[in-house]
């Protein structure tokens, strides 16, 4: 058989149509789609398509805690201690900016927001973070009036303190419904003419003289080549899948939760241990997740497995940190995989070889997202790309 006999991996339809793409992002979640409609409705002309592998977002987008929050005091106190007051500032207000403009964003929209408020227990191991709390609130006063408050011994919101322990509130802080935002993102996105699609894996990116390659694997038509005028990487944790000279570790969160609870008491987000761990209601359930600092090594990769010592020790804390009139039964267990690096700062760079990345949430992609995307559109913008 001919050359001119040998049957095209796309019809003319296909090729024209849907793989000569002008601003392909690779990643459709909440980073993605929110660099999509910075994108859009900056220059509404042009084409920007969403290129997903899976057919809803595959990583952290839709397996986290849902919530909207900047920073819990022994975090923010670590962060100043490794990063320096001016850059955990700076990560601060791109957190709360961030949120602002993704709530805004959607406020037409049910994302499931409730403000009921963050807390963190603080142990004596930790009390001396205490002592800094007038000046990280010095620090964000401008943005965030009376960060963080000391609550009285007797207040205790459902859970279980002992006398040592000071319970701390962070002003602002609320909760989402995951599931939802990443609808109403989806929904957003597609109205003011993003264009998705899923189900195709991103293997190679190529860079050439005017835009790049991309090699993709398709389930039905087998392994295909799309061009794109320009190419963004918002693929998190995965991003050394396809750019291994990031410094980017994985790092896999571990999560579970339980069925309804009679009587539950607590409302709200609550922080332990500079946010290894964490803790939220869901209705009357409780979503409990970390551990990741009991075995850093063995949680430092991109498989959805489960951790049997960390599920263990989320199983013996629940009971610990909550009142409780019964023991909780566990309704679902699931892990998603976050992206870190030396330090917490986001990576939104253009590199020389012209691919865009913006990546490396440190596990505040819902709280960041919002503002990446308007820093990817100054990027290009600056660019003039």
């Amino acid at each position: 058989m001919s050359s001119a006999s040998m049957p095209s991996t796309l019809s003319f339809w296909e090729r024209e149509s849907f793989s000569r793409l002008d601003i392909a992002i690779v990643g459709g979640g909440i980073v993605g789609m929110s660099v999509a409609a910075s994108v859009i409705e900056r220059w509404p002309d042009r084409q920007v398509t969403i290129i997903e592998r899976s057919s809803i977002p595959y990583g952290a987008s839709t397996r986290n805690a849902g919530f909207a929050c900047f920073g819990s005091l022994t975090e923010v106190a670590a962060d100043i201690q490794s990063m320096g007051s001016d850059n955990a500032r700076e990560l601060l207000f791109d957190r709360w900016l961030g949120l602002k403009i993704t709530r805004d964003r959607l406020k037409q929209y049910d994302i499931g927001y409730n403000d009921f408020g963050g807390y963190e227990i603080i142990d004596e191991s930790l009390s001396h973070t205490i002592g800094q709390i007038d000046a990280i609130n010095e620090l964000v006063e401008d943005f965030i009036p009376d960060y963080l408050q000391i609550l009285p011994k007797d207040i205790k919101l459902g859970l279980r303190l002992n006398s040592e322990q000071q319970l701390v509130s962070m002003a602002q802080e609320g909760q989402v419904d995951t599931g939802k935002l990443l609808k109403s993102m989806y929904t957003y996105c597609s109205s003011i003419g993003v264009e998705f699609l899923c189900g195709l894996n991103v293997n190679k990116i190529e860079s050439k003289e005017a835009g790049a390659s991309l090699i993709v694997d398709d389930a039905q038509r087998g392994t295909i080549e799309m061009s794109a005028n320009q190419v963004v990487l918002c693929t998190n944790a995965f991003t050394q899948l396809l750019a291994p000279e990031e410094q980017i570790d994985p790092g896999r969160g571990q999560v579970l939760i339980t069925k309804p609870i009679n009587g539950l008491k607590f409302r709200g987000n609550l922080h332990l241990d500079e946010g290894f761990y964490y803790l939220r209601n869901v209705g009357n359930r409780i979503l409990f997740g970390g551990g990741r600092n009991l075995d850093r090594i063995g949680e430092t990769k991109t498989s959805f497995d489960l951790n049997d010592s960390i599920q263990t020790r989320l199983d013996g804390m629940l009971e610990g940190v909550l009142e409780l009139n019964e023991t909780p039964q566990i309704d679902m267990r699931w892990s998603g995989i976050m992206a870190f690096g030396k330090t917490k700062m986001p990576i939104v760079r253009l590199r020389e070889d012209g691919l865009l990345i913006a990546t490396k949430m440190s596990g505040m992609g819902i709280a960041l997202a919002g503002q990446i995307g308007e820093q990817l559109a100054d990027l290009m913008d600056d660019k003039n790309l």
